[in-house]
């Protein structure tokens, strides 16, 4: 009996340790925005193998990294699901309602929204969205003062068709995720440009370049369309990763016209939880969180108004971009410039400040290497034939 005292109380310690190393990213003046995929959350057949284990992981970087909106995918048993809400009582939660067993979901703070509605969309393509996962949107009011009264948030979490299989079945899953993505695109731009709303997901593939080889991103459509911005672009920039066995970003957070002013620049991370969390990606989760903040205020700002000029300086000079900038994010010449067209792929890699023969009337993006190879600022911009406009 006093063997297995010690064992329990060994347990609770190191339960205790774990939630101390886990940071909160909560803060009251914003919304602090997470998707993650919970691989095979709940099943007995897939994913990893002690559920009783995942859950309480789950539930403690639920519970202290206290965000207000989780968008969860592969939800794979709602008896687990139901225990996940129950131990979480902060949150209250939405789960899909499709056949599938990898449903998806959304947890968000019972005291800072009002909930509205949920549904399911785009049922013609059914096929294209993994076979029937549908897009799943949740209708939420933020009542946080500074949000404008009456102003509904959506929120579509999204599980893409998996680029698996042989080569063929490759291919025809890009096509699948191109066809999603465009339907998905069209259905939200009818809600109008003043549409504050969140797409959160495992889009199963990547912003920059496609994750088959050879392929451009299938979010094309997405990235030519400058109304939106995706928070999660930069990540893919600078080469990060949001699942443990890859090297890509297959998970990713997108905001509307509505939503663009209120995201917070340079917040997005991946939160890698197996620096709090041992064998992370056996006992928890094949996928990191991937994390975004927005502002709370209600802020109507053309997009004009979201031109940065403070940071750097870009002149044409012939044929030549130059770069300059404040003294603390200069680029000196022991830097480097990647500079990426919009369908991601390498335009120029240059050290110093100078950009040779760009090409005129079209949108960049860029990352900025220090001497070690840290990503010093990440954004995009547009050469209008005659100067540069910069955007963060």
């Amino acid at each position: 009996m006093g063997r297995r005292f010690r064992i329990f109380t060994f347990l609770i310690c190191f339960g205790s340790v774990l939630n101390a190393q886990i940071p909160n990213m909560n803060s009251s003046d914003r919304l602090d925005v997470a998707t993650w995929n919970l691989e095979w959350f709940g099943s007995t057949s897939n994913g990893p193998t002690d559920n009783e284990r995942q859950l309480q992981y789950a539930t403690d970087l639920i519970n202290t990294l206290n965000l207000d909106i989780i968008a969860l995918q592969e939800v794979s048993d709602v008896a687990y699901w139901n225990r996940l809400l129950l131990n979480c009582p902060n949150y209250t939660g939405v789960l899909s309602t499709w056949s599938q067993t990898q449903k998806t979901a959304i947890l968000f703070k019972k005291t800072e929204f009002e909930f509205l509605y949920q549904k399911h969309v785009l049922a013609n393509f059914d096929y294209d969205f993994g076979s029937g996962r549908l897009p799943l949107e949740v209708g939420l009011i933020p009542k946080n003062a500074k949000w404008a009264a009456d102003d509904t948030l959506r929120i579509w979490v999204l599980h893409m068709k998996a680029n698996t299989g042989s080569s063929s079945q490759k291919v025809l899953a890009y096509n699948r995720r191109y066809n999603a993505g465009v339907a998905l695109k069209m259905y939200i731009d009818k809600l109008g440009t003043a549409n504050k709303g969140l797409v959160m997901g495992d889009w199963n593939d990547d912003f920059d370049q496609s994750i088959l080889s050879g392929y451009a991103t299938p979010y094309q459509n997405w990235m030519k369309d400058t109304q939106y911005a995706i928070t999660s672009y930069p990540l893919s920039l600078a080469k990060e990763r949001s699942t443990v066995g890859y090297s890509d970003m297959i998970d990713h957070i997108a905001c509307t016209p509505g939503m663009k002013s209120h995201w917070v620049r340079d917040s997005s991370s991946i939160l890698y939880a197996d620096k709090w969390i041992s064998n992370y990606g056996n006992v928890v989760s094949d996928h990191f969180p991937v994390y975004s903040r927005f502002s709370m205020e209600s802020l109507a700002k053309s997009l004009n108004s979201e031109v940065i000029k403070s940071y750097y300086s870009l002149v044409l000079v012939g044929e030549d971009l130059l770069f300059s900038g404040e003294a603390e994010l200069s680029v000196a010449q022991q830097n480097q410039v990647l500079v990426f067209d919009m369908l991601g792929r390498l335009y120029s890699q240059t050290s110093g400040n100078r950009i040779a023969n760009v090409t005129r009337d079209q949108w960049f993006s860029y990352a900025i290497k220090g001497a070690s190879g840290e990503i010093i600022r990440t954004g995009m911009f547009f050469i209008d034939g005659t100067s540069a406009v910069f955007y963060r």
